[in-house]
């Protein structure tokens, strides 16, 4: 499936191992010209048999001596651990978080600072906690300062809630400490040590997306139907008038010296499959609609819900990527206790970068799905092009359902289930600098891309431009 490991990330724990580095000298007062310097005091303080000088600096020589002794050991030793009480939640819920610290050596700390890399998007319920970093928005730190005796653990509550969808890195942290003057201060980051934490899309019932609550995709009339799967050989037959030229089996009619027919595994299951356009606007250059791409995934975590509580085997798949990945990713269709998990996780974890054209996505991937499934289409828009893939499908044998999340309604199709669920939000007005080919791609996009998926959008639009010729 190639796409983030969800749990391996989840089972990665900070600080089972004490801090064993010194860490980097940070804001010394005093250096080796000062060393040097007091050294040529107490010479001079010496030769000039001066006692009250030659006290002075060799009391101040001591001073730093046991400062600089003391800085280079006040980081190791520690050990710091964020517990929590489960890693995946959904939007809106609140959790505590506890902060451990403990200082397994002799030498006490007067003072410890120890600033945390944490997402606002899942961050202290109280905002004022978090010190903004100036480079991201979307980023803080939560700063704790301590003054730990030796062999002492500090545990502090933190309450925290989840604000949005997503997969996030809480790390790394950095230490700050020295010595009892603050002469040496010693930095020290834990580059490798971080957790991650999932929020699902929100879940909402058929009545709040505005579906019927009875049959919305018309699967209940023919629950009893069996479908034969031509993904699924159970052997072969003589060929009969009514049987289709595409069921025949050539390699049996040559061996044989007659005609031969496929007989297909008949499936009665009812199996849906979530097929997400994660472009939010028919235009790629227009960037992204964050609004937008949120309401999708919501859209889709509700009807995955909603299915595999009525029994349904549900799967899913889009033209999208994960986070940490830039492969566009499927879950098959199953009624599993856990197929809900596999598909929020994804869920969570989708970027904006878009693979591949939505028409395009379906008919490629329609080879691949479950003959018999009900295939349920969620895209932002209903272009020419997506109409015509819908259409081709339908007219495959496929039993297709369209979902149009935009503000314009989705063109009425014989054969093909429609509903019209419009976000809630007014779509973004395009700036008036963006019109043409070299607007690129908008800033809250390029964020998100790695420079490989920059560089599959580039291939992607190189594509449609010449599709367009």
């Amino acid at each position: 499936m190639g796409f983030f490991d969800f749990e391996s990330a989840e089972r990665e724990e900070l600080g089972k191992q004490p801090i064993q580095g010194r860490g980097d000298t940070l804001q010394a007062l005093f250096d080796h010209r000062w060393f040097s310097f007091a050294l040529i005091m107490l010479m001079v303080a010496i030769l000039a048999r001066i006692e009250a000088l030659v006290v002075m600096v060799a009391f101040m020589l001591v001073v730093l001596f046991l400062a600089w002794l003391w800085s280079r050991s006040t980081l190791r030793g520690l050990l710091y651990v964020r517990e929590f009480p489960y890693r995946r939640f959904f939007p809106d819920e609140n959790f505590d978080v506890q902060i451990v610290i403990e200082n397994r050596k002799l030498l006490p700390l007067p003072w410890l600072q120890i600033e945390d890399q944490w997402p606002v998007q899942i961050g202290p319920v109280d905002e004022l906690l978090l010190a903004r970093s100036e480079d991201d928005i979307d980023t803080g730190f939560l700063i704790n300062t301590y003054s730990l005796k030796w062999y002492e653990r500090i545990r502090r509550r933190v309450p925290m809630t989840a604000r949005q969808r997503g997969v996030f890195e809480i790390g790394p942290a950095h230490f700050l400490s020295g010595d009892p003057f603050s002469l040496f201060d010693r930095k020290l980051a834990l580059e490798n040590r971080y957790q991650v934490l999932v929020v699902y899309p929100r879940i909402k019932t058929l009545e709040e997306l505005g579906l019927p609550l009875k049959d919305p995709f018309g699967d209940r009339r023919v629950q009893q139907r069996l479908f034969e799967d031509p993904n699924r050989t159970m052997g072969v037959r003589d060929y009969s008038p009514q049987d289709s030229f595409r069921h025949i089996h050539w390699k049996a009619t040559a061996r044989v010296g007659q005609l031969q027919t496929r007989i297909y595994e008949p499936t009665r299951s009812q199996r849906t499959v979530l097929c997400l356009n994660v472009a939010t606007f028919e235009q790629h250059w227009r960037g992204v609609w964050p609004a937008m791409l949120e309401y999708e995934m919501e859209v889709a975590a509700s009807l995955a819900h909603w299915g595999l509580a009525e029994g349904h085997s549900v799967g899913l798949v889009a033209n999208g990527t994960l986070a940490h990945a830039d492969q566009p990713f499927r879950i098959p269709p199953s009624r599993s206790p856990d197929q809900l998990t596999r598909i929020l996780a994804p869920l969570a974890a989708v970027s904006y970068f878009v693979s591949t054209s939505f028409d395009r996505f379906l008919i490629e991937e329609s080879p691949r799905l479950p003959w018999g499934a009900t295939l349920v289409l969620i895209t932002p828009f209903v272009n020419e092009a997506i109409a015509g893939s819908v259409l081709r499908l339908r007219d495959s044998g496929r039993r297709v359902v369209l979902l149009g999340l935009g503000k314009a309604e989705p063109p009425p199709m014989t054969g093909v289930i429609t509903y019209h669920l419009p976000v809630g939000e007014d779509e973004p007005l395009l700036p008036p600098e963006s019109e043409g080919e070299d607007a690129g791609e908008t800033e809250a996009a390029q964020a998100h891309l790695t420079p490989r998926q920059r560089y599959l959008l580039r291939r992607a639009q190189q594509e449609d431009g010449r599709h367009g010729e």
